[in-house]
């Protein structure tokens, strides 16, 4: 077995396996293999995912959700993910096809409402007719521009702060910044790889200044990565 990896080593460079070492994490690990294969968003455990990147999964991943109320204009398995953090999802398709499809995902949830609306005018005033505020606004579907320019006071926490995100802000550059602007938010990019695509992309959060983070510290380490602590990580 030493020869046969003596013989490896010398016919592999160091540097194409630091490429198949990266090569395993993104797909086996992250789960990107998978999702490709079955063109589905899910990590490597099977378990439903959203449709970003994956820096801006694991960033959620680390925050407290379990009483905020969510509405997604689009949704899919990042409406099970919701489900399962947060006190209530709202989410809007246009799709009767993808609505229903996800109506039978998300039938063991109760705290999900699901809005079918094929028409311009009423997707993108479906978040007005709900009679709350949401702590959480996710642009990730049709008409994004226009669902941007309709949040204001009224359906948004103001009092504790909220948080928008826009997936593939790189491909919606006046929508980011009209959500920045308008608002006067602080604005995180999360470029990088997430599931199924062959290609990086960016999902982007907008937080208000007096937003109050609230992290899980159970869950602030990525589920991909390898561990690593330093020796010096020591306060004294």
């Amino acid at each position: 077995m030493k020869l046969l990896k003596k013989l490896v080593g010398k016919i592999i460079p160091a540097y194409i396996k630091g490429q198949l070492r990266n090569f395993h994490i993104l797909a086996f690990e992250y789960g990107q293999f998978i999702t490709i294969k079955n063109w589905e968003c899910v990590d490597k455990y099977g378990n439903p995912i959203p449709w970003y990147t994956y820096p801006a999964i694991e960033y959620l991943s680390s925050l407290e959700f379990s009483k905020k109320n969510i509405f997604e204009f689009g949704g899919g398995n990042s409406t099970i993910w919701w489900a399962k953090r947060a006190k209530f999802v709202v989410t809007v398709e246009k799709d009767k096809d993808w609505y229903q499809k996800i109506t039978e995902k998300v039938r063991e949830y109760n705290n999900v409402k699901l809005i079918l609306s094929e028409d311009e005018e009423s997707y993108v005033s479906s978040i007005k007719n709900q009679g709350m505020v949401f702590d959480v606004v996710v642009i990730d579907g049709h008409w994004r521009g226009k669902c941007a320019k309709i949040l204001d006071e009224s359906v948004l926490n103001t009092i504790d702060g909220y948080m928008i995100i826009l997936d593939n802000s790189d491909w919606y550059p006046n929508v980011a910044n009209f959500i920045c602007k308008r608002f006067d938010l602080i604005r995180v990019d999360f470029h990088g790889f997430g599931a199924i695509n062959n290609y990086t992309w960016t999902t982007t959060l907008f937080f208000p200044r007096n937003y109050k983070i609230c992290i899980n510290n159970d869950l602030c380490l990525s589920n991909a990565t390898v561990q690593q602590l330093a020796e010096d990580d020591i306060l004294i």
